[in-house]
């Protein structure tokens, strides 16, 4: 299966790396990361260039369907948004199908999947079987899915954008337990935090706040962005919070599932440390 990390898999999202890699190798997928890949595009692209903002997607997703792969999955919310949004544009639109063909000098047949990382690590988890080897019973997950992965609905597909429950699916297949919350679907602010940071921080605390009062331990994320707001931003506004809440990829908690090694997980790279928490629910 091609595995398509994105920018922020190789920079600030280095943890969801290591981990959707050693999650993905203990679940059995053999994971390939296309060579010579280049940037989605993401919202610069998007915001700036109509063109770019297809071309830039179907440029990899070529590449992929030239290794003879018919699936990829984009682990990073905004990268899979952007491959699903220009696949839709790439096919109701012939004339700009023609264009894009014209400017990678390749004609997309069309032969490529695109998985989100839910996606993916549902339909293994949850599979007859599947057995963590170290369930992580007593820890109690708020499962955040932001705003980029299941909406809009017309583009991902997803069957329930509002409500969706595969992530609360993969942690009870873990063990865990998740929580019933109001905010899973609410945005983290996205890339206000850069030109609009207080405005961001104000989204940011109130998703943190409604997980907390819901009893989470960990707030788990599938999306780079949304750990950036929810995990690095929190030591900025622990003053205002009057707490912490650890931040956790879902990836990171299927390593320690089962039983991979420490590393695997890479926690030492979270802001508001987790092992404190796991630890108190016996894990880690």
């Amino acid at each position: 299966m091609a595995y398509y990390p994105g920018c922020s898999l190789h920079a600030t999202g280095r943890a969801y790396d290591v981990s959707f890699r050693a999650a993905a190798g203990a679940l059995g997928v053999d994971l390939v990361e296309p060579k010579g890949w280049t940037c989605c595009g993401t919202t610069p692209a998007h915001g700036t260039d109509a063109f770019l903002a297809v071309g830039l997607p179907l440029r990899n997703l070529a590449l992929v369907e030239r290794m003879g792969l018919d699936r990829v999955v984009a682990p990073c919310a905004a990268c899979y948004g952007r491959f699903k949004a220009a696949l839709a544009e790439y096919r109701e639109d012939g004339g700009l199908a023609v264009r894009v063909d014209d400017w990678m000098g390749y004609e997309y047949r069309d032969t490529v999947t695109v998985a989100n990382a839910l996606d993916l690590l549902e339909s293994r988890c949850t599979d007859d079987g599947f057995e963590p080897r170290r369930p992580l019973h007593g820890l109690k997950v708020a499962c955040y899915y932001g705003c980029l992965l299941t909406r809009p609905a017309r583009i991902t597909g997803a069957p329930d954008p509002e409500n969706p429950t595969a992530m609360e699916r993969i942690v009870r297949a873990l063990g865990a337990e998740p929580v019933d919350w109001s905010r899973k679907t609410d945005c983290c602010g996205g890339s206000l935090s850069v030109p609009q940071v207080e405005r961001a921080k104000e989204m940011t605390a109130k998703v943190l706040a409604d997980a907390k009062a819901r009893g989470a331990d960990v707030v788990a994320v599938a999306c780079p962005l949304c750990q950036v707001n929810l995990d690095e931003r929190q030591p900025e506004m622990a003053g205002d919070l009057g707490f912490t809440l650890p931040v956790v990829y879902v990836t990171q908690l299927l390593t320690l599932a089962q039983g991979l090694p420490l590393a695997a997980a890479a926690l030492d790279q979270s802001a508001v440390d987790p092992r404190p928490a796991l630890a108190r629910a016996g894990h880690a």
